[in-house]
């Protein structure tokens, strides 16, 4: 039996970052629901922003916002891992003095953005569908910081992984989310470790869990899954720790329900 279904949203359950959710996702969430499985977004988005997106069923599920900072059931903030603010403010400064990247600070209820360019800001504001908070220095910055993520038009390489690492490596957890994103969170935050937070939360085993990625900030997700996908066009490494592969979510949802709960 299952009784938990995680998923990521961006390059799994989405391929581009302005997609719609299908409605046949919104159905199988309500008949699972039904059922009495529980249906989680886990994601390096805003929980704002998978709040408005999951509209239709946003109090029928539960979320992991900020790559794991931020748990959410029920309505109720049940975990959230605050970043020691001087830290953070040194490594956005660190970020904010490289020319070709912007910073994303992160906390509860709003996105600090310190724009350094027109086209960056007409970005946040037609693309990005989060609470945005633009501020000019990082000292502004009133709210406890959960993530702090780089942004690089061109896509995160590894030479620009490399110069962050040097000074930083050792005091974050630091994963890709995503082409052009790379976030920075507290030691031990991750999916994977939301994952059991909310498993332990409703008494569910890894044996009764799915989970869906695509990403390297999907892999202690998918680790602690027996119905573990990576999506087809996932990286490599990433299909290593899965059980199963998947060309769409919406498809192996269809055929999960049909399996345990029968047509």
């Amino acid at each position: 039996m299952i009784k938990l279904i995680t998923c990521d949203i961006d390059g799994t359950l989405l391929k581009k970052y302005t997609d719609k959710i299908d409605h046949k996702i919104f159905s199988l969430i309500e008949r699972f629901h039904e059922k009495g499985v529980l249906f989680v977004a886990a994601s390096g988005r805003q929980l704002y922003n998978l709040k408005l997106i999951f509209e239709p069923v946003k109090d029928k599920i539960g979320y992991i916002a900020e790559n794991g900072a931020l748990v959410s059931y029920n309505d109720e903030l049940i975990f959230k891992s605050k970043i020691e603010k001087e830290l953070a403010k040194s490594l956005s400064q660190k970020i904010i003095e490289k020319e070709d990247l912007e910073v994303f600070i992160c906390s509860e209820n709003t996105t600090y953005v310190i724009p350094k360019s027109n086209e960056f800001s007409k970005y946040v504001e037609s693309e990005v569908v989060n609470h945005i908070t633009i501020v000019n220095s990082i000292d502004d910055i009133e709210q406890d910081i959960l993530k702090v993520s780089m942004f690089c038009k061109g896509g995160i390489n590894e030479d620009i992984v490399a110069i962050f690492k040097k000074d930083f490596g050792e005091k974050f957890q630091h994963t890709v989310s995503g082409n052009t994103w790379y976030d920075f969170m507290n030691f031990n935050i991750h999916k994977g470790n939301a994952i059991k937070i909310l498993q332990d939360l409703i008494n569910v085993t890894k044996e009764e869990t799915v989970s869906f990625g695509d990403n390297f900030n999907d892999i202690e997700m998918l680790s602690d899954a027996k119905y573990s996908y990576a999506m087809e066009d996932a990286h490599k490494d990433v299909k290593k720790v899965a059980n199963f592969t998947c060309t769409n979510v919406a498809d192996t949802l269809e055929e999960l329900y049909e399996r345990f709960f029968g047509k």
